[in-house]
């Protein structure tokens, strides 16, 4: 027969990992998942670290009413043969699709393109990079949001501010484009 002591055994408050946010298990494909666990663990993280980079927050569709006159300066009173349908502007990024998400903009390499510190970039996983698009890449571990460049049988990662310099991917790095930039936000 054992006896319980007090103070001894048993769950003790604030004892053990501490919480972190839910998870839940998804499929992705395997050159994605890679990616994303080599990223996490160049940081120091594990590969659950990686949600900051890809998350994005599911909000039900919300609509505004598109104005079709030209606005050059001020902004008319809208008259209802001026109006269109409204815009959806998740139907508008194609946010929704299983191959969009979203990533914040951090740093001044892309301001030549309109791309500035805290935009949020619209990023679609299903579109094949073309010479000359803006593209979420990972290069060794480290990701990075550049002109997509094809030179030669070459990749460049092009800045696109002249203090920056562009980035020659090396033919034994480990490279990925992770999507192509489609569109942005701003909030002023």
């Amino acid at each position: 027969m054992q006896h319980h002591r007090p103070g001894r055994g048993g769950p003790r408050a604030g004892s053990g990992q501490p919480r972190k946010e839910p998870t839940t298990v998804v499929r992705l494909p395997l050159d994605l998942a890679a990616a994303a666990r080599r990223a996490a663990e160049a940081r120091g993280g594990n590969a659950s670290g990686i949600a900051a980079f890809v998350r994005g927050e599911a909000r039900s569709s919300a609509t505004a009413p598109l104005v079709t006159a030209s606005v050059a300066c001020g902004f008319p009173s809208p008259a209802e043969d001026s109006l269109e349908r409204p815009l959806d502007l998740n139907e508008l990024h194609g946010i929704g699709s299983p191959s969009v998400f979203l990533v914040r903009v951090a740093g001044e390499s892309m301001t030549g393109r309109g791309l500035f510190p805290g935009d949020v970039a619209v990023v679609d996983k299903a579109r094949e990079p073309k010479s000359g698009c803006v593209v979420v890449a990972c290069l060794n571990g480290d990701f990075t949001l550049k002109t997509y460049l094809r030179r030669r049988g070459r990749v460049i990662l092009k800045a696109e501010n002249p203090a920056f310099p562009d980035i020659e991917v090396p033919e034994e790095a480990d490279f990925q484009v992770w999507g192509v930039v489609t569109g942005s936000s701003r909030v002023f």
